[in-house]
């Protein structure tokens, strides 16, 4: 692989971390859950490409697509309803009390 084709992974790889990241912003469960698998399937479908063509995406669409899914982000977090429930249900932690029997101590 030549170093111009590695600059090009590179840089890919980079755009496509950062497209990731931002699609992790969307406070919607069902909207960042479509955006992520939506990043990961154009980027897969980016790496069947030829180098030149993986250049010319990067130089053309690449941070247009970037700047438009922040924009998108940054609506949602604006607007965005209460958490669904898989959100909370992530952010509660899981504890198990018990009073030395073995069996959970309900409150």
């Amino acid at each position: 692989m030549s170093a111009a084709a590695k600059t090009v992974q590179k840089s890919v790889d980079r755009l496509r971390g950062q497209m990731i990241r931002t699609a992790r912003r969307f406070r919607d469960y069902n909207f960042r859950q479509y955006f992520v698998q939506h990043v990961k399937d154009d980027f897969a479908a980016l790496a069947k490409l030829s180098e030149e063509e993986q250049r010319k995406f990067l130089a053309t669409e690449g941070r247009d697509k970037l700047r438009q899914l922040q924009r998108m982000a940054l609506v949602n977090q604006m607007y965005a309803k209460r958490p669904v429930y898989f959100d909370t249900a992530a952010q509660k932690p899981h504890r198990r009390q018990d009073d030395g029997t073995g069996k959970p101590v309900i409150e």
